[in-house]
């Protein structure tokens, strides 16, 4: 038996993979032009290395192995980001490139072992394209479809049942003209989903000088008051404070803004 030129493919697989692994770990995130030459770790090599695990004595048509080796490198990628997404380190391209290469390193030692244990020679491949799939071919796919479509499924239902973003802004500033030096312009934006309850306490040096118990904002509504303080310090700035809470949260400052008056 002559098993040299059969297993020419399973060493051009492992060299491209463990390029390709190495690339995914160096490359910077952003360089696109570099992730290019990752995309057969993600698209071709892992399902090409289990295919031929898992037909060793098979020399599948070119149709049925570009078909096998795309949905199995798919159903290894979503498999591979689940269980990376479990661990300390994450889902990153520095993960996910190292173990997809060593699944498809892995592959192809069984492949190679199993080839030598079947006795199987050089094999050629055949002429034809047919598109027949066996039973066990079959539900081989059908497996990779489901695990790509679950996948699919799970990230749809999850974005859709992220909440919304929304966000409070809190701001002052100099409320502006001479006859104001004193006064400070403070404003409530309310961007969040529902009708919020807020309070507001004003600060100068410390000691508390105004507060409002009760802001009701709807969605989308804002809040504004001009505000005179007191007189300002005259040896130094003086530190104005606001300080907003919210009213399901009454101990807790939501947003914090200082502003400095007087030099």
């Amino acid at each position: 038996m002559k098993y040299q030129s059969f297993d020419k493919d399973m060493l051009v697989v492992s060299v491209l993979a463990i390029i390709a692994a190495i690339l995914g770990v160096v490359l910077p995130g952003d360089w696109v032009v570099g992730r290019i030459f990752t995309l057969p770790l993600v698209f071709v090599l892992p399902g090409y290395a289990l295919t031929s695990a898992l037909f060793p004595r098979q020399a599948l048509e070119l149709p049925k192995r570009l078909v096998f080796s795309l949905g199995l490198s798919l159903a290894m990628v979503v498999l591979g980001g689940f269980l990376l997404n479990l661990t300390p380190t994450g889902l990153r391209a520095s993960t996910w490139a190292p173990l997809l290469g060593c699944i498809t390193l892995a592959a192809c030692v069984v492949t190679f072992i199993r080839r030598r244990r079947q006795g199987i020679p050089v094999a050629e491949w055949p002429a034809g394209w047919s598109s027949g799939f066996s039973f066990r071919q079959g539900l081989l796919l059908g497996l990779a479809a489901i695990i790509i479509g679950g996948a699919f499924a799970v990230s749809i239902i999850g974005a859709e049942q992220q909440p919304h973003p929304g966000f409070t802004e809190l701001w002052i500033l100099p409320a502006g003209g001479a006859s104001a030096k004193n006064a400070v312009s403070l404003g409530v934006s309310n961007m969040e989903v529902a009708t919020m309850e807020y309070r507001l306490a004003v600060k100068v040096d410390g000691k508390l000088v105004k507060e409002w118990s009760s802001i009701n904002l709807n969605p989308n509504e804002k809040w504004n008051v001009t505000f005179v303080l007191p007189q300002l310090n005259p040896s130094g700035a003086t530190k104005v404070e606001a300080d907003l809470y919210r009213a399901n949260a009454p101990t807790s400052i939501y947003r914090y803004v200082v502003l400095w008056l007087g030099s």
